[in-house]
């Protein structure tokens, strides 16, 4: 792990574990977006890190054209586990994006 990332996780006093999750239970989700599956307003579906079906209720469009613009940056997704059939399922409640980095060429 980068120094930086380091340093974020003993800040907030997270640590990476792997493990069974249980239907009902809130857990912060350390990824990315990597596909939208649904941009619809008030229903937004996104796929977190390959394999998680995220449920949103984003009803704000320009929220939705942020959400794509952040796909593929590193978040915390807090979402609550609804199902485990055919994947993982869950309905998002959260997401906290880092700050946006800076180059200068």
């Amino acid at each position: 792990m980068e120094t930086g990332e380091q340093n974020f996780f003993d800040k907030f006093g997270l640590e990476v574990t792997s493990g069974e999750v249980e239907i009902g239970h809130t857990y912060p989700i350390y990824g990315m977006i990597t596909k939208l599956l649904d941009e619809t307003p008030g229903k937004v579906v996104v796929e977190l890190n390959f394999s998680i079906r995220a449920h949103m209720s984003i009803p704000d469009t320009d929220k939705v054209n942020l959400l794509k613009e952040r796909a593929f940056e590193p978040g915390i997704f807090v979402s609550t586990v609804t199902s485990k059939e055919d994947g993982i399922n869950v309905d998002c409640s959260t997401v906290v994006f880092g700050k946006r980095q800076q180059y200068s060429a």
